[in-house]
């Protein structure tokens, strides 16, 4: 046996992560399976499981600050005398007789108001205190109330902006007097229509104060006043708390001792413009590409951050519609990755802190924007400030660390910025140092890319410096390698990866060499990721109607139709029905019936550059394919042979198509393909450049110490494209039409395989040898492969993989259902097994009509609550007890489900829990508790997810259904429901059951085989 060469092959995504370790000098693969974990998300909208705790938890500490607030007023009422010493809140709540609270707030402007309507009043006002913008800008100017980014606070900052201006309309003296004369007063229903603002009603309170007093109330004296404005506006501390905030951002990409610079800094948004325009690329003539010079770059800056409003272009946008007039291009020149339906309205950049500065500020001071972009180091001190602070408060103490010394008037124009708006959000990679020494090197003639600025400036060999990591043989936790990481997702994956990665290293040591594939989730952001989905969804319903007319005129079933055949249909009609080179007509049905009419071909010869995308195809006339060779377009069209078709006229038709994509075109109408590029091709589709490609490889760069290997990089970050190229050509796909089969988790397993085996030479391989493929698969497998019978090595190892998962074995969660029900009655059919419960639904329409709906439920695991009428739904199922009873059914043996929920926890610590048989049609209160001897025994404990293996049988336990007693299980492979099991009451003495304890490699699975119902 030879030395080992270890190559580990991973693809890791938000919820699986794939893996193979190969030896390639012994020619085998050592290791392959597909891990599994739950993504930290809520499956329906995609967002954060943190984020509704985020959400209660805030409620929580809203209402207690609410109740601490009505507290302190409700003393404040007694020590004036107000209300009685024995008065509690109850004693303030309307009883028959009293004014509504909203006429009483009108009355109290004109008239003297008796103690108890002047207590209701202030008591009332104390737990509805309106809405505090908390930076959310001026509301002195309606236009500039600013969305924070939430979508529940966007209704409430357009309510507020609605009824400021109906109270400015109507001449009302106090928001009260504005709302006694709507149908209604509060917000009902989960709407924000009657929003006001905090200081609105801090008006209305110093307003009834003041009328009290001049009708001589003498309980309303202004030091009650004063005191109950204290308690009315109090609010918790926020510069502990941004100071704390602070403390998290991480360091500069570049300095480590240096601090992040805020995204909205002046500096870091000029910075992003010029990195965007820096690779914007104007496509001539359908080949020529271009950048801008620096005059027109200079041009775009100076629009994007003018001190003021341009005239004709208020918020001094500039988009490729705008370039495309201003630079004079012709209807065939286009903008590289933007499409001609899209240039008049979509913005090179958008500086969203220095547009939303300039709206707010310029008409107030125009002096303060010159200052702005004068003082580069004023204007970023000024927007981290505004991106440090949640209020007004910090704000200012903020300025004064930071040394920026403003006038009142300038103080309080900052003050009038939305600075807790999505706009001053977020910290960048890099400090300021590193922004300055960027900045200066993009006023560069010859600095273009983010790259080329690091090369003029040194920081690039700061940025590939390792000595600032220590590398082990073992991945340390990523929160060590970055600690300023906190998205949930990545974390998890890389979690997971790092689990994968530390094991094979304690069997095998380091690997010599890991490549990496990053699956889209992961990189990329929530619209890339909707728009990549939407696109997934386009094509495969262009593919299912391609194959249902193919389907349809060769008589077959769909399934039946084949990937080139679907793939032919699509090109023709991209292509209006015709030769692309040629422009003669193409028959459909000859098309579809004879495999040898037409074929697809590469118009950049796949040989040449290896690219086998939709955006390198096109469907032609054999007899085209024939002639054309392993040419570009370009190349035979002017070869001066006598069956070539003309050049122009080809390059007019593909300009004049509205169907052919514009990195398509480019490919058609490349007029050179030198040697040069053709490496360059290959490389470029052999690695992934994308950032968390990027961060992913920096991660097992910077922290494992690698055996010296064949090549200086150790870390491949592999394309996906390239690697599904590879997948197809050794015959891995397994689905139908040619297609990757993803209806089990082993897919993962394979990818990972691919990926480990992917390399240049590989990819070059494939490429060069495209024909002896199509003819001799015994060529194509000894030529690509890493060894000959690599393909079917993975193809065997596939066959005995079994998905493993992580299974979260954690005791909490969600205690109760958040909705309240009152108690109806005891089920009717069955008096003592199920309660009824019923849920009042309360709608208002807009004119404040009330409506209520009842809607019935039952419910037989609940919580009655101590007044008898009230009862919450118990929340999730925390983990499922199984006990053996021997003696049960004369001396057969009996197995009892005990379903132990979040709620039961606290009691299952204290001792306290009592376990119960949980009987199907029972409610749970009457379930009867597990006898004696038998609670003598330990039970079996299994979570959702856990593998269960019963006399042999193995699969995914799910869940449990306490009404029918039911415990369900998924297969294996699939993840699919499956009824292999035994139902558990046919479990009796001779029942073997057990957990079986996963690892990450499947070592648990090694000697067990599984048949999935497939």
């Amino acid at each position: 046996m030879n030395s080992p060469y270890y190559i580990l092959g991973l693809d890791p995504g938000i919820a699986s992560c794939g893996f193979c370790l190969i030896d390639t000098n012994n020619h085998r693969i050592v290791e392959m399976g597909s891990h599994l974990f739950p993504i930290p998300q809520n499956p329906k909208d995609k967002v954060s499981l943190a984020k509704k705790r985020r959400g209660y938890r805030s409620s929580r500490r809203n209402n207690q600050r609410k109740k601490n607030r009505l507290n302190k007023t409700l003393d404040l009422l007694k020590d004036y005398g107000l209300i009685p010493q024995d008065a509690t809140k109850n004693d303030l709540q309307s009883a028959k007789g009293d004014k509504p609270i909203r006429e009483l707030r009108v009355k109290g402007l004109d008239d003297v108001l008796t103690d108890r309507e002047f207590a209701q009043i202030l008591y009332s006002l104390a737990g509805r205190r309106g809405y505090i913008s908390h930076g959310a800008g001026s509301f002195n100017d309606l236009d500039s109330v600013e969305n924070t980014g939430d979508a529940e606070n966007g209704k409430v900052l357009k309510s507020v902006k609605e009824n400021t201006k109906a109270l400015k309309e109507g001449n009302y003296r106090t928001v009260g007097e504005y709302l006694a004369s709507t149908p209604r007063s509060r917000n009902r229903g989960g709407d924000y229509e009657m929003c006001v603002l905090h200081i609105q009603l801090i008006d209305e309170v110093k307003n009834i104060f003041s009328a009290q007093r001049a009708c001589g109330n003498s309980k309303a004296s202004e030091d009650m006043e004063e005191k109950y404005l204290a308690i009315f506006s109090r609010e918790k501390k926020s510069v502990q708390q941004d100071e704390r905030v602070y403390s998290q951002v991480g360091s500069c990409t570049y300095f480590s001792e240096e601090t992040r610079a805020a995204n909205a800094s002046l500096s870091s948004e000029m910075c992003r413009a010029y990195e965007r325009l820096g690779h914007l690329v104007i496509v001539q003539n359908g080949n020529t590409e271009k950048r801008l010079t620096s005059e027109q770059t200079a041009y775009v800056m100076n629009i994007l951050f003018s001190p003021e409003p341009i005239k004709g272009n208020k918020y001094c946008k500039v988009t490729y519609g705008h370039l495309r007039k201003k630079f004079v291009l012709s209807a065939h020149d286009y903008f590289k990755g933007i499409s001609v339906d899209k240039e008049k309205t979509t913005e090179i950049f958008t500086p969203h802190a220095f547009r939303k500065m300039r709206s707010v500020i310029y008409e107030s001071n125009r002096g303060f924007m010159s200052r702005l972009l004068d003082d580069l180091d004023f204007a970023d001190a000024v927007m981290e400030a505004l991106t440090y602070a949640s209020s007004e408060e910090s704000l200012e103490v903020r300025l004064g660390v930071l040394g920026v010394e403003l006038s009142k008037d300038d103080m309080q124009l900052l003050k009038n910025v939305p600075f807790a708006s999505k706009n001053f959000k977020g910290y960048g990679n890099r400090s300021k140092k590193a922004l300055d020494l960027l900045l200066d090197a993009f006023k560069e003639d010859e600095v273009f890319t983010l790259f080329d600025a690091e090369k003029s400036t040194g920081l690039y060999d700061y940025r590939i410096d390792d000595s600032q990591h220590t590398k082990t043989n073992f991945l340390p936790p990523y929160s060590v390698y970055d600690p300023v990481m906190k998205n949930p997702v990545v974390l998890r994956s890389i979690s997971r990866m790092r689990k994968i990665v530390n094991s094979i290293i304690r069997l095998y040591g380091v690997p010599h060499e890991i490549h990496i594939e990053l699956g889209r989730e992961l990189s990329h952001s929530k619209n890339e990721k909707k728009r990549i989905s939407k696109a997934r969804d386009a094509n495969e319903a262009a593919n299912k109607e391609a194959a249902s007319l193919a389907a349809s005129l060769l008589g077959i079933e769909e399934a039946e139709v084949t990937g080139k055949v679907i793939q032919k249909i699509k090109l023709y009609e991209e292509q209006d029905q015709k030769d692309l080179y040629t422009g003669k007509d193409i028959d459909f049905e000859q098309l579809v019936k004879d495999d040898f009419y037409c074929q697809i071909d590469h118009v950049l010869p796949y040989s040449r550059t290896g690219i086998d995308a939709m955006k390198n195809k096109v469907l032609c006339l054999t007899s085209s394919n024939a002639n054309k060779k392993e040419r570009t377009p370009y190349e035979w069209m002017n070869s001066g042979e006598e069956k070539s078709p003309d050049w122009n006229v080809f390059k007019a038709r593909v300009q004049n198509s509205s169907k052919i994509k514009n990195n398509k075109k480019k490919f058609l109408l490349r007029e050179s393909l030198t040697p040069e590029d053709q490496d360059g091709f290959l490389e470029r589709n052999l690695n992934d450049t994308r950032y968390m490609a990027r961060v992913f490889k920096d991660y097992l760069r910077h922290c494992l110490v690698f055996p010296e290997g064949r090549y200086k990089e150790s870390v491949l970050a592999v394309n996906g494209a390239t690697t599904g190229m590879l997948r197809r050509v050794w015959g891995l796909n397994f689905g139908a039409h040619g297609v990757k089969d993803r209806k089990d988790d082993r897919h993962h397993a394979v990818d990972a395989a691919v990926i480990a085996a992917c390399s240049v030479s590989a990819v070059q391989n494939v490429a060069r040898n495209r024909y002896s493929i199509k003819r001799d698969k015994e060529s194509r497998l000894a030529s690509t492969q890493p060894w000959l019978s690599f393909a079917d090595d993975v193809i065997a190892y596939r066959e005995t993989i079994i998905p493993t998962r992580m299974v979260d074995h954690g005791v909490t969660g969600s205690v109760f259902d958040e909705f309240f029900y009152s108690f109806c009655e005891k089920d009717k059919q069955r008096e003592d097994k199920k309660i009824c419960t019923s849920k009042t639904t309360r709608k208002y329409d807009k004119n404040g009509k009330y409506t209520e709906k009842k809607r019935q439920d039952v419910s037989g695991n609940y919580r009655l609550h101590d007044n008898g009428k009230t009862v919450q739904k118990i929340g999730g199922m925390a983990y499922l007890q199984l006990w053996h009873d021997p003696h049960a059914r004369h001396g057969k043996g009996k197995w009892y489900a005990d379903p132990v929920f979040y709620a039961d926890i606290p009691q299952v610590k204290t001792g306290n829990y009592k376990s119960t048989i949980a009987k199907a049609g029972l409610a749970r209160n009457y379930w009867e508790e597990i006898p004696e001897h038998v609670l003598m025994q330990n039970p079996i404990v299994i979570f959702r997810d856990d593998v269960v293996e019963i006399n042999g049988l193995r699969a995914r336990y799910s869940g449990f259904n306490i009404a029918t007693a039911y415990i369900s299980w998924n297969d294996l492979l699939t993840g699919e429901a499956t009824k292999i099991m035994p139902s558990l009451g046919k479990w009796d003495n001779a029942t073997k059951v057990c957990v079986i304890q996963e690892d990450c490699l499947g070592y648990c699975y090694k000697e067990y085989k599984v048949d999935s119902e497939e």
